[in-house]
């Protein structure tokens, strides 16, 4: 009986019998590795039939790392979308929009009734009991747009066009075919953890744990705030005629690409002027401008342009970073891990930032610190006092906390919060990830001002996403309104700064499945030159040149 050993990705070795199959090694191994949603040998994505002959590396993944959490999203909309033309008919349109609260919001064509919901889970759920596979499948592009052709999916037809591969990766789930970007699970059978929750008149959230959910389902929460800033620029989209990245793809070929840069950037600029004109409005009670958002989400530029707004119409604005009022670096409190934890508000000396705003908004000249991020100290050299027609701009990731200036009442607080929502999505089944978006921002952004590669930056992601997750999205409610920094053509702009770097990410690499993946959204949308973004862009932030730097 011949024996093969198989290395695991925390190094342990592992010995089977010679032609043992994947899932023979899941059942056998299940009390030690459960809910695998994907499965890789010698790096090579494998299936449960796969034979082991020879030993080699063998990298199992659940719904709590980020590549399994992928899949397990891609697997769960497919089998959603197949029960729902179940229950409400083939003729039933999803669309799948954009991530909401734990989960992922589909707009249906049709009204929705607790009964359906009911039923749409009952059919899953029966599904997923039949543990049924994906089944990937190579063809031609041709042969994949004749048969979206002979269904009826323009956003497919789109999206395979503009694509630059001969041949494409179709997946076939009971007697559906369907085209993902992205690994599909191994089965049904993984896709356990799931709800559905009605958003009246508008669709369905498909909810499902995320890598920090520990495989719960988290009660839904709906942001209304976060939910209409998304609907606003959808309606703005369509009445361009672009609901996705074909019909942007379609834009670009028969339009000039600088059209398209000037109409977001307008759109954008007019709700950073209403967003101004509201706050000059209410100047006798808005003493300080709070501006908060995820990472690589354009703050310090929409601070930027809000102050040269508000200046137009009259207000003197100071600007400060809460960035600025961090421990030394000896005081900074250590994370579970045992490294310091910069994303903590702990790590904000909050008694000197509380005091010092307290004094400046009595009109006390103040000398504020600025953080050398060189030695890890606080310097003492800037000088700020509010005048009459002056107010304060304080921009950081604690912005939105309510345990920050807790003597100041809310009513003279106006807070910002600020992140890209992209509306777009690639067709009516794929999405654009807006963590991908912002990620793909910082790449582009910590190479040119840090000299940092992609493999860096993608490393270090995970901590920056934990930190987002503790003290960021749980307090974008306390906003008084969401600014929407994504640009419907910035994806474009981003493939000719991120693709080069990302190539130089080699397979061997544990940033590689993280890199391909952006390179694969990256060349669904046609490239977009910089030439005609202005100066004053929240890209520029990232891409260069702004007139801000």
């Amino acid at each position: 009986m011949d024996i093969i050993k198989l290395t695991l990705d925390n190094g342990e070795e592992k010995e089977y019998i010679k032609g043992i199959t994947l899932k023979e090694i899941l059942d056998k191994e299940q009390e030690n590795i459960s809910d695998v949603v994907l499965a890789k040998y010698n790096g090579k994505i494998i299936n449960n039939d796969f034979i082991f002959e020879k030993k080699g590396y063998l990298s199992l993944y659940n719904i709590d790392t980020n590549i399994g959490n992928k899949a397990y999203e891609r697997g769960l909309i497919y089998l959603f979308e197949i029960c729902i033309q179940e229950v409400m008919g083939n003729d039933t349109k999803i669309i799948v929009k954009h991530s909401i609260d734990r989960g992922i919001f589909c707009q249906i064509n049709k009204e929705v009734k607790s009964e359906d919901i009911t039923s749409i889970k009952k059919i899953m759920k029966q599904k997923v009991k039949k543990n049924s596979p994906f089944i990937k499948i190579e063809t031609t592009k041709s042969e994949a747009i004749q048969y979206f052709k002979s269904i009826g999916r323009e956003d497919k037809i789109k999206t395979l066009f503009y694509n630059t591969d001969n041949l494409v990766t179709l997946y076939k789930l009971e007697d559906s075919y369907n085209y993902f970007i992205g690994e599909m699970p191994l089965s049904t059978g993984v896709l356990k953890y799931f709800d559905l929750t009605i958003i009246k008149g508008k669709g369905i959230v498909l909810r499902f744990p995320s890598v920090y959910d520990n495989t719960k389902i988290i009660k839904y929460t709906h942001h209304d705030n976060y939910f209409n800033s998304l609907e606003e620029y959808t309606s703005w989209g369509q009445n361009l005629n672009i609901n996705n990245i074909g019909d942007l793809n379609d834009f670009l070929t028969k339009n000039n690409a600088k059209d398209l840069i000037q109409l977001s950037e307008i759109m954008q600029d007019y709700k950073l002027l209403n967003i101004a004109e509201e706050i000059v409005l209410n100047k006798d009670f808005y003493k300080i401008i709070l501006l908060s958002g995820p990472s690589s989400s354009g703050k310090t530029t929409t601070a930027m342009k809000l102050s040269l707004y508000l200046r137009s119409l009259g207000l003197n604005p100071t600007h400060l970073s809460i960035d600025d009022y961090f421990h030394e670096r000896e005081e900074t409190p250590m994370g579970e891990d045992g490294k310091p934890d910069y994303e903590s508000l702990k790590a904000v000396d909050t008694k000197l930032f509380d005091n010092q705003i307290n004094k400046i908004l009595k009109g006390t000249k103040v000398t504020v610190p600025t953080f050398n991020f060189i030695t890890g100290k606080k310097e003492y050299k800037r000088k700020i006092e509010l005048k009459e027609n002056d107010i304060l701009i304080i921009e950081g990731l604690h912005a939105l906390n309510e345990n920050i200036l807790t003597s100041i009442p809310k009513k003279n607080k106006y807070k910002i919060y600020v992140s890209p929502l992209t509306y777009l999505n690639i067709d009516n089944d794929n999405r654009i990830s807006m963590t991908d978006l912002r990620l793909l921002r910082r790449i582009v952004r910590d190479n040119r001002t840090r000299g940092y590669s992609p493999t860096v930056t993608i490393n270090n992601w995970d901590k920056v996403r934990e930190g987002e997750e503790k003290y960021v999205f749980p307090y974008q409610d306390n906003a008084n309104i969401i600014f929407n920094s994504s640009l419907a053509y910035e994806l474009g702009t981003l493939r000719i700064y991120a693709e080069p770097l990302l190539y130089t990410i080699k397979e061997n690499e544990s940033e590689y499945e993280t890199a391909q993946r952006l390179l694969e959204l990256l060349k669904c949308s046609l490239p977009v030159s910089s030439e005609y973004i202005p100066k004053t862009s929240i890209i520029r932030e990232f891409i260069g040149e702004s007139y801000f730097e």
